[in-house]
């Protein structure tokens, strides 16, 4: 049964068609798409949820970046989807470099990492040809031992939420430097490694919403 469960679903594939439903932690995610389908949650997800920050919050991070040095690079760890990369490069001097880092290795629709790339390069590529954005599909750590450039005007950490991920980010911040250190998902309910490891560096100089100032 396996075998052929398996091989009708390899059939689809191939035509260009896949079986898909909603999981039960799925729909306990988000209860309003009980009654969407499967394409309609996912547009849900990727265009109402997934990966974006309040408009609070964007007022804050314009105001962080506006502050920053434009001779100097802005760095962000943690693309998902780009909506803090477009705040961020909407605010910035147009010449000021913002570099943005991501492995592309999970998002919360379970695209492959190819299909995720290519989505946000394509979402941003305006911003790569003509306001100094650049994309890096890598491993944040090994960006962070390769990193030459100067001390980072702007150190922007929205990756791995665990408490070891977030020490390392934060840490390597300040390790080179960078004058401004903020984050976002301070106080999240499944995200307290990053509340953890704020409050062991001194808590947030200021806060709004989720979004931190170290």
């Amino acid at each position: 049964m396996r075998k052929i469960k398996t091989s009708i679903k390899y059939l689809l594939r191939k035509s260009g068609y896949e079986i898909c439903q909603l999981s039960e932690s799925e729909k306990l995610e988000i209860p309003m798409c009980n009654a969407f389908t499967y394409k309609e949650a996912q547009c849900f997800r990727a265009l109402a949820s997934a990966g974006q920050i309040s408009f609070a919050e964007a007022r804050f991070l314009t105001e962080l970046v506006k502050s920053s040095d434009p001779a100097r690079p802005i760095i962000e760890i943690g693309t998902l989807f780009g909506h803090s990369t477009i705040v961020m490069a909407l605010a910035k001097d147009p010449g000021q470099q913002l570099i943005t880092v991501d492995n592309f290795s999970w998002n919360p629709l379970g695209l492959s990492a190819d299909a995720h790339y290519a989505i946000v390069r394509y979402r941003l590529a305006e911003l790569t040809r003509t306001q100094n954005v650049q994309v890096l599909k890598t491993d944040k750590d090994e960006f962070y031992r390769g990193y030459v450039g100067p001390p980072p005007a702007l150190f922007f950490c929205d990756a791995d939420h665990s408490y070891e991920a977030t020490r390392a980010d934060l840490l390597w911040a300040r390790s080179v430097g960078a004058s401004i250190v903020c984050g976002d998902d301070y106080l999240h309910a499944s995200q307290q490694g990053v509340t953890q490891i704020v409050d062991e560096l001194g808590g947030p100089k200021r806060l709004v919403d989720g979004l931190f100032l170290l």
